[in-house]
């Protein structure tokens, strides 16, 4: 699932895909601890979920 996320340098939308992980009582999804900024370039933390799915 696509997850999005806002550049905390530049304010840009950015989008990331998370990976689904096997729970029996439900859905969860794995993204990395970091994400690079598809328009800054700038580094930044992923938030604590809960998360945002994208449109």
């Amino acid at each position: 699932m696509n997850f999005s996320f806002v550049c905390g340098w530049c304010g840009a939308e950015c989008v990331m895909w998370g990976e689904p992980v096997m729970s029996w009582w439900a859905d969860k999804y794995e993204l990395p601890n970091e994400f690079e900024c598809w328009n800054c370039s700038g580094d930044n933390t992923t938030p604590a979920p809960p998360w945002t799915p994208a449109e």
